[in-house]
Order: structure tokens, then C-alpha cells, then sequence
């Protein structure tokens, strides 16, 4: 069989189209379908299959047909304990696990024939130890954004995570059209009315876009976007009307800070995902600006239980 590694987010049709060596969309879909191509070592039989970079395909561009059926995407048997995770994992107890889901991916489904980021990983982990059999997905992201998703190895921690997830601090990585004072607040309300200064800073720029790192939770991106907007910044593939150089959202959640049943604390970070190096490409980083006195808290899920700074 050949190979090869995938170089651009997107289909994995596309992918076969434009590295496989085949002429046609239309052949490398029959290839696919008829159990020819092979994504990280799995048989994969669905075009529009997600593909991110780094991914290793395998085709046989000489299959016309397939004599067995081959083993599902879902089955157990398709990994095996020494195959690499399906997607980078973060952080790992025996209490839970933190992997990054890459934009493109559903994170969990109620429908069993859906392939997600946990269905895959839910397989990959029982096939590792017998012991990975009560394992539960914790908070979901949206397809077109990335970051740090939870899975918990038993009910007493899925429990616990869910209950407490508006305690643990978060960051976020935001892609803008536009630009940002270097280092400084976003002046934001909350959903009930409460002033509040979100702190962010600016980590790359280029002539038309912003890499920001911002102190705030995934789940107040809402809040967030009409500061932006009042600053003539646009976050990328964000609703119908954004600029869409990526084909996502310019949103990742990289850092999460888990607070444990016993009081101790669990820093979670994953990398900036490549696709957003890519474009920000001979940017500059900003020199840090001198930031004005401000609260620094976002909500709950901010800074956990320890105190607000707050301008005195």
C-alpha cells in the first residue's frame, strides 16, 4: 500500500485528491468506499471523513474491490494496546484523562453510527487495559473549534468534573481580523449586567490578523465578541458574516486548570494549533503593554474559588 502524511486540515477525499495521486475526486471516492484507505492504521470508508495534519493515510490505488468486509471504524479489535492514541492526549490518572479535539470533529454524539473524538477515544482506551471499562466524556466543544476535552474513568469523577467544571480556570486562544492594544483588558458584561475586565494578551500579529491568549472561559466566547467588535476585531470563521481564511473557528481552548477532590490543583495546557502558526506566518509579537488596573475575574470559571484582583 501507499502512504503518505497528511499535510491540510480538511476531507479525507480531498486529502486523497490532492497527495494520493488520484486524478479524480470521484476515484478516490470509490476508493474509500470500497475499504482501500486507511487513516492511522483504521479502515475508513466515509469521503467526507475529517482528516487533520499529521494524520498517516494508506490507499491501495490498485483495489477495485473488497472481498471482506472489513472490521468497523467503532470495533474494539480496530486498535490495538500499542497503537498511538487517535488524538493527542494532554494529561492522564487513573481518574481522568485530557486529550485535544481537533476542529472538524464532533465531540460526542448520542448517536451510536456517529464517529467522534470520544467514540474513538473511548475504543482506543479499552483496548489499552481492562480496567478503562466505566469511562464517560465530561464537556463538549463545537465542531468547527478546538481544544482540551475530558474523559473521566468512572462515574465518581464524570460527576464531580460536571458539577464543579464552572470552578476551573481556562484559557483560551482567539484568531481575530483586526488589531489589539499589546497586553491590556476587554471591558465585558455579564449576562446579568456585571462589569467586568477580561484580561488578554497579544501573542503574534500580522497586517491583518491578531493571535490573542485571553483569560476566560470557552463558554463565555458570547461575551466576549461584542468588545471585540467595539475594538474593530472580528474572531475568524465566526458566524456566517466572519472571515474564513481556516474553514473553523478561530477559537482553542488550551489551558485548563482542574481542581481535584483534594483540594490540589491539575494545570492542563495543549500547544496553538498548527493551522493557526500557519497563517499567523511572519507576524511579530508584540513588546507587553503596561496593562490598566482592572478586575481580572470572567464568571465562576475564571479563577476558581481564590480571590479577584480588583482595582483598589
Amino acid at each position: 500500500m501507499e502512504g503518505f502524511e497528511v499535510q491540510n486540515a480538511g476531507s479525507l477525499v480531498d486529502a486523497l485528491t490532492a497527495q494520493g495521486g488520484y486524478s479524480t475526486r470521484t476515484k478516490a471516492r470509490k476508493a474509500i468506499k470500497n475499504g482501500a484507505v486507511k487513516v492511522d492504521g483504521n479502515v475508513v470508508k466515509i469521503p467526507s471523513t475529517p482528516v487533520e495534519p499529521g494524520m498517516e493515510v494508506k490507499h491501495d490505488r490498485g483495489r477495485k474491490t473488497v472481498k471482506k468486509a472489513p472490521e468497523s471504524y467503532h470495533n474494539k479489535s480496530s486498535f490495538k494496546h500499542s497503537e498511538k492514541s487517535p488524538f493527542e492526549i494532554v494529561f492522564e490518572d487513573d481518574n481522568f484523562l485530557a486529550y485535544v479535539k481537533p476542529a472538524g470533529w464532533v465531540t460526542a454524539s448520542p448517536k451510536p453510527q456517529m464517529s467522534t473524538t470520544y467514540s474513538r477515544m473511548k475504543v482506543w482506551l479499552e483496548a489499552q487495559s481492562a480496567r478503562n471499562r466505566d469511562l464517560h466524556f465530561v464537556n463538549k466543544i463545537e465542531k468547527d473549534v478546538s481544544g482540551i476535552c475530558l474523559i473521566a474513568k468512572n462515574r465518581k469523577w464524570r460527576k464531580y468534573l460536571q458539577e464543579e467544571w464552572t470552578e476551573f480556570r481556562q484559557g483560551i486562544y482567539i484568531l481575530v481580523e483586526g488589531h489589539l492594544p499589546p497586553d491590556d483588558f476587554l471591558q465585558c458584561r455579564e449576562e446579568y449586567g456585571e462589569k467586568v475586565d477580561v484580561a488578554y494578551r497579544t501573542m503574534r500579529a500580522t497586517q491583518q490578523h491578531t493571535l490573542l491568549k485571553v483569560d476566560a472561559p470557552y463558554e463565555a466566547v458570547h461575551l466576549v465578541m461584542p468588545s471585540l467588535r467595539r475594538e474593530g476585531c472580528i474572531i475568524i470563521g465566526k458566524g456566517k458574516t466572519a472571515p474564513d481564511p481556516l474553514k473553523r473557528e478561530g477559537i482553542h481552548l488550551f489551558a485548563l486548570e482542574v481542581i481535584g477532590m483534594q483540594g490540589e490543583e491539575i494545570m492542563i495546557k495543549s500547544r496553538v494549533p498548527r493551522e493557526f502558526l500557519n497563517l499567523m506566518k511572519g507576524g511579530e509579537s508584540p513588546k507587553p503593554g503596561k496593562r490598566r488596573g482592572g478586575n481580572l475575574r470572567f464568571g465562576d470559571a475564571s479563577r476558581g474559588k481564590r480571590p479577584s484582583k480588583t482595582k483598589k
